[in-house]
């Protein structure tokens, strides 16, 4: 009787969490946080459909929307980040048969997809050669093959569009490591040095605050006969990029002094999370310091 009311328990709580789950997925959370996204807003481009079966790209683009929804993102047709593809193969493949008829079918669906920085015109490919295939089972008449035929389909593309969002949220950053400082992006390393070490300026005061404290007595102490520029700057580009991607660096008395460009000040006018944090804190550090740090190219 005990372990008969211990299983019911243990149900009754699975049912709770499922129930709780599904109710937190239709309102369009998920435990992923904006703070983790690599940029927060995207617009959905075009989907082509080369394929004879009529409406899978509208159906597609739904499942985008709602995915990219649940996880956090916004979704703009002027987003600098743009998602676009198209479905380049269908195919309904009967598996099963009993006598003579098919039971069981298999939806097979294939696309190309990439993410597209519309600004620097960089795109990185997100699904090649992928099939998503799911399977139904049916008999009877062809009414209830065709809906059976729907319900998979939708399957394959919420499965598709699931695994889209989730290569643009934790594999797209990877490819956009442009951003991040390069040692020969020190452009300068003595003249950055000489910044540092003399921290005349509110900003050159808080990068010695977060750089390590070994790697600033190598700059205070710098010689060419001590230390190698090749030792020091790689070095400096990893303080640089451990800043970028994990401090919001603008402070308005830190960058009192720094002449902001357009492009900076919109960034600025907005909720910099993820990438574009990234990206904004390697512009302001570009514009403090012109003579010394070169401008990322991607």
């Amino acid at each position: 009787m005990k372990q008969r009311y211990s299983g019911y328990l243990s149900s009754l709580l699975t049912f709770k969490l499922l129930l709780l789950t599904c109710l937190l997925s239709g309102c369009g959370y998920t435990i992923q946080t904006r703070s983790n996204l690599p940029f927060e807003t995207i617009a959905i481009g075009t989907i082509e459909n080369k394929t004879h079966e009529p409406k899978l790209e509208d159906r597609l683009h739904l499942a985008l929307a709602q995915n990219f929804l649940q996880y956090g993102f916004s979704i703009s047709p002027h987003a600098r980040y743009r998602i676009e593809g198209e479905i380049y193969d269908f195919a309904l493949l009967p598996t099963t048969e009993v006598n003579l008829a098919a039971t069981q079918y298999q939806v097979v669906i294939k696309v190309h997809f990439k993410l597209v920085d519309t600004e620097s015109g960089k795109s990185i490919h997100l699904a090649a050669d992928s099939p998503f295939i799911t399977y139904f089972g049916s008999q009877g008449r062809l009414e209830a093959i065709m809906a059976q035929k729907e319900l998979a389909e939708d399957g394959a593309l919420s499965n598709m569009s699931q695994t889209l969002v989730s290569l643009v949220t934790y594999t797209a950053p990877r490819n956009f490591a442009w951003m991040l400082f390069k040692p020969d992006d020190i452009k300068n390393a003595e003249g950055f040095m000489l910044k540092l070490r003399e921290a005349r300026d509110p900003l050159s005061q808080y990068l010695r605050e977060q750089f390590s404290a070994g790697l600033l007595r190598k700059i205070d102490a710098y010689s060419p006969f001590d230390y190698s520029l090749k030792e020091l700057t790689p070095a400096m580009a990893n303080e640089l990029n451990n800043l970028i991607q994990n401090r919001d660096l603008y402070d308005e008395k830190r960058f009192a002094g720094t002449k902001l460009s357009d492009e900076t000040i919109r960034l600025l006018s907005r909720s910099a999370e993820g990438f574009n944090r990234v990206r904004l804190n390697r512009i302001l550090l570009e514009e403090a310091y012109p003579d010394e740090l070169a401008k990322a190219k991607p």
